[in-house]
Protein backbone atom coordinates (compact mmCIF):
# COMPACT_ATOMS: atom_id res chain seq x y z
CA UNK A 1 0.00 0.00 0.00
CA UNK A 2 2.79 2.48 0.74
CA UNK A 3 4.36 1.74 -2.89
CA UNK A 4 1.10 2.51 -3.96
CA UNK A 5 0.90 5.69 -2.11
CA UNK A 6 4.38 6.96 -3.33
CA UNK A 7 4.09 5.93 -7.14
CA UNK A 8 0.80 7.96 -7.25
CA UNK A 9 2.44 10.72 -4.95
CA UNK A 10 5.45 10.60 -8.02
CA UNK A 11 2.88 10.36 -10.56
CA UNK A 12 1.19 13.49 -9.81
CA UNK A 13 4.49 15.21 -9.16
CA UNK A 14 5.41 14.57 -12.66
CA UNK A 15 1.94 16.01 -13.39
CA UNK A 16 2.70 18.78 -11.82
CA UNK A 17 6.08 19.28 -12.92
CA UNK A 18 5.05 18.96 -16.21
CA UNK A 19 1.84 21.63 -16.36
CA UNK A 20 4.50 23.80 -15.30
CA UNK A 21 6.89 23.05 -18.26
CA UNK A 22 4.16 23.15 -20.67
CA UNK A 23 3.24 26.51 -19.15
CA UNK A 24 6.65 28.31 -19.81
CA UNK A 25 6.84 27.30 -23.24
CA UNK A 26 3.83 29.57 -23.20
CA UNK A 27 5.99 32.41 -22.79
CA UNK A 28 8.52 31.82 -25.51
CA UNK A 29 9.61 33.59 -28.43
CA UNK A 30 7.35 31.63 -30.69
CA UNK A 31 4.39 31.86 -28.53
CA UNK A 32 5.34 35.66 -27.74
CA UNK A 33 4.95 36.41 -31.89
CA UNK A 34 1.97 34.17 -32.04
CA UNK A 35 0.19 36.65 -29.41
CA UNK A 36 1.12 39.79 -30.71
CA UNK A 37 -0.41 38.68 -33.67
CA UNK A 38 -3.21 37.85 -32.10
CA UNK A 39 -2.88 41.11 -30.73
CA UNK A 40 -2.52 43.00 -33.67
CA UNK A 41 -5.84 41.37 -35.05
CA UNK A 42 -7.53 43.19 -32.51
CA UNK A 43 -6.45 46.54 -33.74
CA UNK A 44 -7.53 45.71 -37.72
CA UNK A 45 -11.18 47.79 -36.68
CA UNK A 46 -8.98 50.88 -35.21
CA UNK A 47 -6.44 50.20 -38.67
CA UNK A 48 -9.06 49.96 -41.02
CA UNK A 49 -10.27 53.90 -39.70
CA UNK A 50 -6.81 55.27 -40.57
CA UNK A 51 -6.85 57.73 -43.60
CA UNK A 52 -4.89 56.90 -46.94
CA UNK A 53 -4.17 52.95 -48.34
CA UNK A 54 -1.65 50.87 -47.01
CA UNK A 55 1.29 50.49 -48.92
CA UNK A 56 5.26 50.52 -48.30
CA UNK A 57 8.03 52.86 -49.00
CA UNK A 58 11.78 52.54 -50.19
CA UNK A 59 14.03 52.95 -46.80
CA UNK A 60 16.63 54.37 -49.56
CA UNK A 61 14.05 57.10 -50.24
CA UNK A 62 13.33 58.09 -46.82
CA UNK A 63 16.06 60.93 -45.77
CA UNK A 64 14.78 61.58 -42.64
CA UNK A 65 12.10 63.70 -42.97
CA UNK A 66 9.29 63.51 -40.14
CA UNK A 67 6.73 65.20 -38.40
CA UNK A 68 5.43 63.61 -35.37
CA UNK A 69 1.36 63.92 -35.17
CA UNK A 70 1.04 61.57 -31.74
CA UNK A 71 3.20 59.29 -29.46
CA UNK A 72 1.83 56.80 -31.61
CA UNK A 73 1.39 58.32 -35.18
CA UNK A 74 3.68 60.07 -37.11
CA UNK A 75 4.34 61.16 -41.27
CA UNK A 76 7.27 60.06 -43.07
CA UNK A 77 8.01 61.57 -46.28
CA UNK A 78 9.99 59.22 -48.73
CA UNK A 79 11.33 60.50 -50.86
CA UNK A 80 11.16 64.40 -49.50
CA UNK A 81 8.48 66.46 -48.95
CA UNK A 82 6.36 64.43 -52.02
CA UNK A 83 5.31 61.43 -51.03
CA UNK A 84 4.10 61.09 -46.91
CA UNK A 85 3.32 58.09 -45.18
CA UNK A 86 0.92 57.97 -42.09
CA UNK A 87 3.52 55.58 -39.67
CA UNK A 88 1.23 53.75 -37.04
CA UNK A 89 2.88 52.57 -33.83
CA UNK A 90 2.02 49.63 -31.81
CA UNK A 91 2.91 51.10 -28.77
CA UNK A 92 3.14 54.67 -27.33
CA UNK A 93 6.17 56.63 -27.26
CA UNK A 94 5.92 59.14 -24.65
CA UNK A 95 7.33 62.15 -25.55
CA UNK A 96 8.15 60.60 -29.23
CA UNK A 97 8.74 64.28 -30.54
CA UNK A 98 11.43 65.03 -28.87
CA UNK A 99 13.81 62.41 -29.85
CA UNK A 100 15.81 64.06 -32.75
CA UNK A 101 17.06 60.63 -34.36
CA UNK A 102 14.81 57.64 -35.69
CA UNK A 103 15.52 54.84 -38.25
CA UNK A 104 13.32 51.86 -39.70
CA UNK A 105 14.23 48.12 -39.27
CA UNK A 106 12.84 45.87 -42.44
CA UNK A 107 12.36 42.56 -40.88
CA UNK A 108 11.93 41.14 -44.29
CA UNK A 109 14.97 42.91 -45.47
CA UNK A 110 13.00 43.82 -48.83
CA UNK A 111 14.73 47.19 -48.38
CA UNK A 112 10.99 48.44 -47.92
CA UNK A 113 8.89 49.43 -44.83
CA UNK A 114 5.45 47.87 -45.70
CA UNK A 115 2.46 47.59 -43.78
CA UNK A 116 1.48 44.50 -42.59
CA UNK A 117 5.25 43.30 -42.44
CA UNK A 118 6.21 43.70 -38.22
CA UNK A 119 8.82 46.33 -39.58
CA UNK A 120 10.10 48.27 -36.78
CA UNK A 121 10.56 52.07 -35.47
CA UNK A 122 14.21 52.56 -34.18
CA UNK A 123 14.48 54.89 -31.38
CA UNK A 124 17.53 55.51 -29.63
CA UNK A 125 17.80 55.86 -26.16
CA UNK A 126 14.38 54.38 -25.52
CA UNK A 127 13.41 51.11 -24.15
CA UNK A 128 12.63 49.16 -26.08
CA UNK A 129 14.82 50.77 -29.13
CA UNK A 130 12.31 48.87 -31.84
CA UNK A 131 8.60 49.67 -31.70
CA UNK A 132 6.52 47.42 -33.80
CA UNK A 133 4.89 49.38 -36.70
CA UNK A 134 1.41 48.37 -37.57
CA UNK A 135 0.81 50.31 -40.14
CA UNK A 136 2.44 52.28 -43.56
CA UNK A 137 -0.35 53.85 -45.20
CA UNK A 138 0.10 56.36 -47.95
CA UNK A 139 -1.48 59.63 -47.66
CA UNK A 140 -2.68 62.54 -50.23
CA UNK A 141 -1.52 65.64 -49.60
CA UNK A 142 -4.90 66.78 -48.42
CA UNK A 143 -4.85 63.90 -46.23
CA UNK A 144 -1.59 64.97 -44.62
CA UNK A 145 -2.80 68.20 -44.51
CA UNK A 146 -5.74 67.22 -42.66
CA UNK A 147 -4.23 64.82 -40.05
CA UNK A 148 -1.56 67.88 -38.98
CA UNK A 149 -4.50 70.04 -38.82
CA UNK A 150 -6.34 67.89 -36.46
CA UNK A 151 -2.87 67.30 -34.24
CA UNK A 152 -2.81 71.69 -34.29
CA UNK A 153 0.28 71.10 -36.50
CA UNK A 154 1.48 73.31 -39.61
CA UNK A 155 3.68 71.80 -41.92
CA UNK A 156 6.89 74.11 -42.11
CA UNK A 157 7.46 76.92 -44.46
CA UNK A 158 10.66 75.41 -46.32
CA UNK A 159 9.70 72.98 -49.03
CA UNK A 160 10.46 69.56 -46.93
CA UNK A 161 11.00 69.55 -43.43
CA UNK A 162 14.17 68.97 -42.08
CA UNK A 163 15.29 65.49 -40.69
CA UNK A 164 14.14 64.94 -37.73
CA UNK A 165 12.11 68.64 -37.75
CA UNK A 166 9.05 68.25 -35.81
CA UNK A 167 5.98 71.34 -37.28
CA UNK A 168 5.40 73.91 -34.35
CA UNK A 169 2.09 74.32 -32.79
CA UNK A 170 -0.24 76.72 -33.90
CA UNK A 171 0.07 78.18 -30.70
CA UNK A 172 3.49 78.05 -29.78
CA UNK A 173 5.74 81.62 -30.65
CA UNK A 174 7.58 81.87 -33.32
CA UNK A 175 11.22 81.82 -32.12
Amino acid sequence: MPSRRLRWSAIGLFAVIAAAALSGCASSPSSQAAGYAESMGGTNRALATLPGRPACFWLRNFDGSWIVLNDSELIVYAPLQSRPYLIKLFEPVIDLKFHERLGFEDTAHTGMICNDSMDDLIVPHWQPHRVPITAVHALTKPQADRLLAENHLKVPARAKPARGDQAKSKGAANR
